[in-house]
């Protein structure tokens, strides 16, 4: 597994915006959508594309009751295919979710509602409205091994096989994506990074000719949900990443944190069994206390340790 890939963690919002203002880009959507559905051929009319907003959120009334429901996708926009309107959302997945094609369904489902609800009721007999395709980009390590459709996640009687409606969550891994079929260069930049990291076998000469844009870069750590490389890369002031070089020093700096945390915890160890071997028993609280304390602090008990009478000479010497 590529050093990159860390404990998944939800990054923060503003890594989340970062990721989004790239594909709520005009050219960048486009060139995304027809590689993904079109296999790069320009279906998609650029001049029709126009950013909406991605906040799901409609209202459903049961009897005297009205119920309230709210969802929020990645980008959302309208364009035309053919000469036809439609509306295509994108949501960036960086984990294998068993609940992905539900969450879609609420997506589309949600946006077909707002639809219906904004027209006046005199005019929803008559009303027509604009499809609804969410796309989802899985950019994770590991395979999808969760349903790609709702129906996939039912027991359905054999003989109701064929009536039962489905919903496809129209998944795409992003490891499975053909570059050739990006027009767009810093699409393609992107998309081929994220590929070459988890192909990468901790060679730094495999990613010597890895040379991205300081946006793409981080773009790419936050699709491979690499938070502190994203810190990292906020850094830098050169607007032209090399990845082989970043990369290397990251994954030597984690190493060396390794290390630290290692001799953290062998010294902690050694701490708990010199103070057992001095006061004969040391309490559940007392090692808490230990775990939790700074090394300066550590270093001072050490220190005095053979002057230890018992817990509460260790705790005035932690506090």
């Amino acid at each position: 597994m590529s050093l990159l890939i860390q404990k998944q963690t939800k990054l923060i919002s503003k890594t989340d915006l970062i990721y989004k203002d790239f594909f709520k880009k005009v050219e960048n959507f486009m060139d995304l959508m027809n590689a993904l559905l079109f296999q790069g051929r320009a279906l998609i009319d650029e001049n029709s594309l126009v950013l909406c907003d991605a906040n799901a959120t409609t209202h459903f009334e049961f009897d005297d009751e009205v119920i309230g429901v709210g969802k929020q996708r990645d980008v959302l926009m309208k364009c035309t295919v053919n000469g036809v309107a439609i509306l295509l959302g994108l949501e960036n997945q960086s984990t294998v979710d068993y609940s992905m094609p539900f969450r879609v369904m609420d997506y589309d489902t949600i946006t077909y509602q707002q639809q219906f609800n904004l027209q006046d009721e005199d005019k929803r007999k008559s009303f027509h409205p604009i499809p609804v395709l969410t796309l989802v980009l899985y950019s994770g390590d590991k395979l999808w091994h969760q349903p790609y459709s709702l129906i996939e996640r039912m027991e359905i009687p054999e003989a109701l096989k064929g009536w039962v409606n489905n919903w496809n969550g129209n998944i795409y891994d992003i490891k499975d994506i053909r570059v050739e079929w990006l027009k767009n260069p810093k699409v393609k930049a992107v998309i081929e990074g994220v590929q070459r990291i988890y192909q990468w076998d901790r060679d730094k000469e495999s990613l010597n000719d890895l040379v991205l844009s300081k946006e793409e870069a981080i773009v790419v750590a936050i699709m491979t949900n690499s938070e502190e490389l994203v810190i990292r890369l906020e850094k830098e002031e050169s607007e032209e990443i090399k990845m082989c070089e970043v990369i290397d020093s990251y994954a030597r700096e984690r190493e060396l944190q390794g290390m630290k945390q290692g001799m953290m915890k062998e010294k902690i160890v050694l701490l708990i069994k010199l103070l057992k071997q001095k006061l004969g028993h040391v309490s559940k609280e007392l090692v808490m206390q230990i775990e939790v304390s700074p090394e300066d602090k550590l270093d001072q008990l050490t220190i005095k340790i053979f002057d230890v009478e018992d817990e509460e000479d260790v705790l005035e010497i932690l506090s």
